[in-house]
């Protein structure tokens, strides 16, 4: 009789696990159903990474491609796609034109054209679409290879990309003009307009666009671009100011120039750490930044600024102490060179006191020189003033620095 009890016991204890277990399956289902209506329901949704690439959207891309490359939609191919949040400008905008604020779903799509890859963005359904030019690499199959040879010689020998590693992604027609890249005081801006190429050459993450002329005889490097999250830390009137200042310390267009490092800094005064023998610095901690600036190839510029860039100093590299003008590099050198000797003091005791451009009527720098020896000539120039010591020189310098004179 006990057995019997025993097995009784048993079975309704299956029965029940049994049902116990059926409820949960059933819940279960339920929820995943439940989900899954809920998340058809919102279209605000993280995009399922599983979700295909509407043929709408295929369909406009290709027919966009084929019109710029001249190819058939047969000769074009799909090759990557992914879902992407932008706004309503599928984060292209054109200038000047406002774009609204939105989370808006869209794809990125890129198509290989025989030896090109270009990459769109559409919105949902490809009713708008835009060439992220930036991320393609188009290439116009009339680029003569003697511009190709130019741009990669000019990139290797001056611009530091590396022997045989450059390849061309992005070339077209385009006009440019040059003779405007750094100020030319006292003479207004004259630029020339050429036809010619836009060429970008990429090794690594690093970029070279280069301006030529239609065959190459005449090259020129626009831009220089390398990817780098410090530098997007760095408030962009800080940048803009730093920048500014490098193009004039070192004599290149800002286009040419590349902020290599940022780091926040906290000042311990006024003088950002770096104090004058002609300044009063206040005792004020002073919040800040110090900024790396690379001109050409081992050729940099370490800047420290106040929080919102008022002031920007230089620190001291090499020869140069650390300065606060905006002379060009080499005319601050012959200066502090020729004054080291005079004042028998080292550089490093030398301050700049004020440099500025000046135009001299003659060739004696309007001092007075001997009978007949100073002829009558508009020479663009430089006046430096420089403080050794408590001593002041006055320097007056032609635009080159090859020539100057000291005041008495």
């Amino acid at each position: 009789m006990e057995k019997m009890t025993q097995k009784i016991n048993h079975k309704k204890w299956v029965i029940a696990t049994l049902i116990l277990l059926t409820s949960s399956l059933s819940l279960s289902l339920c929820t995943a159903l439940t989900l899954k209506e809920a998340a058809v329901a919102d279209p605000a949704r993280q995009l399922s990474k599983e979700e295909k690439l509407p043929s709408s959207v295929a369909n406009a891309v290709l027919r966009m491609a084929s019109q710029r490359t001249g190819l058939q939609a047969s000769q074009l191919r799909i090759v990557k796609y992914k879902q992407i949040y932008t706004n309503g400008c599928l984060n292209l905008p054109r200038p000047a034109e406002g774009c609204t604020k939105i989370n808006m779903p869209a794809w990125e799509v890129t198509v290989k054209a025989r030896q090109q890859s270009l990459v769109y963005r559409s919105d949902r359904n490809g009713s708008q679409i835009r060439l992220n030019e930036a991320a393609s690499s188009i290439v116009d199959a009339n680029l003569p290879k003697s511009v190709v040879s130019a741009v990669l010689q000019d990139a290797t020998q001056n611009w530091g990309l590396p022997a045989n590693t450059g390849r061309i992604i992005n070339a077209k027609q385009a006009e440019w003009a040059y003779g405007c890249e750094v100020s030319t005081f006292p003479y207004p801006c004259d630029p020339i307009v050429v036809e010619g190429w836009q060429v970008t050459i990429e090794s690594g993450q690093k970029r070279w666009i280069y301006n030529t002329d239609k065959v190459g005889s005449q090259v020129q490097l626009y831009q220089r671009q390398i990817p780098t999250n410090d530098a997007k830390k760095l408030p962009p009137a800080v940048a803009e100011q730093v920048l500014k200042l490098a193009s004039e310390h070192l004599t290149l267009p800002i286009s040419q120039l590349l902020i290599t490092k940022t780091q926040q800094q906290t000042w311990s005064n006024g003088c950002l750490g770096l104090p004058s023998p002609v300044e009063r610095c206040r005792g004020d901690i002073t919040p800040g930044w110090r900024v790396t600036v690379e001109g050409k190839p081992k050729q940099y510029q370490v800047y420290r600024t106040d929080k919102s860039a008022d002031q920007i100093k230089t620190e001291a590299i090499g020869e140069m102490p650390p300065r606060k003008d905006s002379l060009p590099n080499f005319i601050a050198k012959v200066v502090l060179q020729d004054a080291s000797k005079r004042l028998k003091i080292p550089t490093s005791q030398l301050y700049i006191l004020e440099g500025r451009g000046q135009t001299w009527s003659n060739t004696c720098f309007d001092l007075p020189g001997t009978e007949n020896s100073c002829a009558q000539a508009m020479i663009p120039g430089w006046q430096v003033a420089v403080d050794g010591n408590g001593k002041t020189l006055v320097y007056r310098l032609d635009r080159s620095g090859s020539q100057f004179k000291v005041e008495r």
